[in-house]
């Protein structure tokens, strides 16, 4: 665990965070979600405490590992996801069928492969506007066409929203905006701007 870490992004773009395990990547994750408050200090999100329903409203997380109703459809899903976010259904259905999950929009999560539930986990976790976007590991266990219409789709958003992309390998087609490392030193207590 981290101390005294300060860290800013302040302005649009895709910000590639990487470092060993054990290093705090998926604690930052969870800061960030506004679920695990800090002991200390504060996180904000676009200005707004990470906890506040504002801050939940205005970004999406994206967890490593799926969390989807195994006896819903993809359908349902995507359907339900939109409704929640005040989203035309249309653009998570467009998505999945440009991610390849037409054939299985009528299947339920839990006969999915691997690679097609995190194709719709990310989907699920990405419907709607926002401004902030953090990726735990989206391009594990995907398909090479299912990473180009992700990379794709980051490199849109990084025009002009905060993409913050926990990776321990990145595709090449995508451009970072800057990369931050975290080590072990970080999990002692040093400080890190």
């Amino acid at each position: 665990m981290f101390t005294r870490l300060s860290l800013s992004i302040g302005k649009p773009g895709i910000v590639r965070l990487r470092g060993g395990n054990g290093t705090g990547k998926s604690t930052l994750v969870e800061l960030c979600s506004g679920y695990l408050m800090p002991w200390q200090g504060s996180v904000r999100i676009s200005g707004l405490d990470a906890s506040s329903p504002a801050a939940r409203a205005d970004r999406r997380i994206c967890r490593t590992q799926p969390a989807l109703y195994p006896d819903m459809t993809v359908r349902d899903h995507l359907i339900f996801t939109s409704r929640c976010r005040s989203a035309d259904p249309a653009e998570g259905l467009y998505r999945a069928v440009r991610l390849g999950l037409g054939p299985w929009l009528d299947h339920a999560a839990k006969t999915l492969s691997t690679g097609n539930s995190r194709k719709l986990w990310y989907i699920v976790c990405t419907v709607g506007s926002f401004s902030c976007a953090v990726l735990d590991e989206p391009f594990n266990g995907i398909d090479q066409e299912g990473v180009e219409q992700i990379v794709e789709e980051v490199s849109v958003w990084g025009a002009d929203r905060l993409v913050l992309l926990i990776s321990h390998t990145v595709p090449s087609t995508l451009a970072m905006t800057d990369e931050i490392v975290l080590d072990r030193t970080l999990c002692t207590g040093e400080s890190w701007h």
